[in-house]
């Protein structure tokens, strides 16, 4: 099974319009990825400071399989719907031991 993980930088004026873009991915998702479930975490940063933001994407347990595209169809998401970040998205792919 594979798991996307995608961080990124905001700046403070950035973090409304970058949480609005993740949530518009996220239904945006629902209808062509129905198992998938994405998560969104923040490092703990200082009030004022630039922060790292992780998106968390991955086939939930008990769904249907996850069609053999969707990383490429949720980066085609992600390009439409992107919002703003400091030096881009950067994204990995792992897949599970166990």
């Amino acid at each position: 099974m594979q798991e996307l993980y995608v961080y990124y930088k905001l700046a403070p004026g950035q973090l409304d319009a970058a949480r609005t873009a993740f949530e518009q991915l996220r239904a945006a998702l629902k209808q062509p990825l129905p198992g998938l479930r994405s998560r969104l975490l923040m490092r703990p940063a200082a009030a004022g400071a630039v922060q790292t933001w992780m998106e968390i994407h991955a086939w939930a347990e008990g769904s249907a399989a996850a069609p053999e595209d969707w990383v490429e169809q949720l980066e085609r998401q992600v390009s439409q719907l992107a919002g703003p970040s400091v030096g881009g998205r950067h994204v990995e792919v792992f897949v599970a031991l166990d």
